[in-house]
């Protein structure tokens, strides 16, 4: 594995931050903490640079708040300056992540994402007898955080990097030697490079070709269900004594019956929506046209939602769930 090196001095760079701050404005530009910061340029951005030229990192300010997607979860997103600086950061150490991960990762990841992670999974159902689904136990909030970053030292050779990524690891809830926030977005890259190492014991030593993992999800597909037992036994293993982590209990069964996986409902020759991403997706639609209804939202917010949604469900065969909703819709946009 070749250990990058010459990135560190990228960071800084006026161009370099320039383009973390549009990515970090897009969408929330009328917010407050965005006016503040630009009413502060070019003074905050060159703030920025000099915590990365000093190694002191972000500055380890996070909201936090709990939503319910469905499980209840506890976000922490950083502050404005700190999410521009993980932009700055993944702006220049994306590429090195890119060429560690293995193509079936699919999270956080240009030209993948969700759907290619889908394609795959109708790919293997539609060839393989049995399935093995896994996923880590409270996996933010386990990754141990010296075992990541000497992991980290595989794949950057500079020790002014280094100490930014430690800086980083450790500005949420410095002290504590496990975790990091679900919220940042280097939290994302960290995560998906973290269980990278899982893939290649399953690619490389289990030898299992048919695969898919979206983040901690993940799942194996064989003919012989004995090799599949197998597997989960050595995947068992490796997370926890190679990463310090636990996987919950597995579910093996027969391609056949049906499989969830990442809210859709895959069985050979077809893939639909889950039973829960099925009611899920109704609430919010019915949830729009609701706030339309009382004025909380324009014409044209509620069709850029609803289109939005939309395009969610739409690797999936939904025809007659698209259906029943148009019929039973509140909004007539020929009213």
């Amino acid at each position: 594995m070749r250990r990058e090196i010459g990135l560190f001095a990228e960071l800084p760079l006026w161009d370099n931050l320039g383009l973390a701050l549009l990515k970090t404005l897009r969408g929330k530009r009328d917010r407050g903490d965005a006016r503040a910061f630009l009413d502060g340029m070019p003074v905050s951005l060159e703030a920025i640079a000099d915590r990365i030229r000093t190694g002191q990192g972000p500055e380890g300010r996070f909201r936090e708040f709990i939503i319910h997607d469905p499980k209840k979860r506890l976000i922490s997103a950083p502050c404005f300056a700190d999410r521009v600086l993980h932009h700055a950061v993944m702006n220049v150490c994306e590429r090195v992540f890119e060429r560690w991960l293995i193509s079936q990762s699919y999270a956080c990841r240009t030209g993948l994402g969700l759907r290619a992670a889908i394609r795959e999974a109708e790919k293997w159902v539609n060839r393989k007898a049995w399935y093995l689904q896994m996923d880590v136990k409270h996996y933010f909030e386990t990754v141990p955080r010296q075992a990541l970053l000497a992991k980290l030292e595989r794949l950057f050779g500079e020790a002014e990097m280094l100490r930014l990524w430690t800086a980083i690891v450790c500005s949420h809830r410095p002290g504590e030697c496990r975790g990091m926030p679900i919220g940042a977005l280097t939290s994302q890259h960290l995560a998906n490079f973290y269980l990278g190492f899982l893939d290649r014991f399953i690619k490389e030593e289990l030898r299992i070709r048919g695969y898919a993992r979206y983040m901690d999800d993940l799942v194996l597909w064989h003919d012989d269900k004995d090799t599949l037992l197998r597997a989960r036994e050595g995947i068992v293993a490796f997370a926890g004594d190679q990463l310090g982590l636990t996987m919950k209990p597995a579910i093996l069964n027969r391609v056949s019956g049906g499989m969830d996986f990442l809210g859709f409902r895959f069985q050979p020759g077809w893939v639909g929506l889950s039973r829960r991403s099925r009611r899920r997706f109704r609430q919010r639609i019915r949830g729009y046209e609701r706030a339309w209804a009382q004025g909380w939202l324009t014409e044209r917010e509620l069709q850029d939602r609803a289109t939005a949604a939309l395009a969610f469900i739409t690797p999936a065969q939904t025809r007659q769930i698209r259906r029943q909703l148009v019929e039973e819709s509140l909004y007539d946009a020929d009213a």
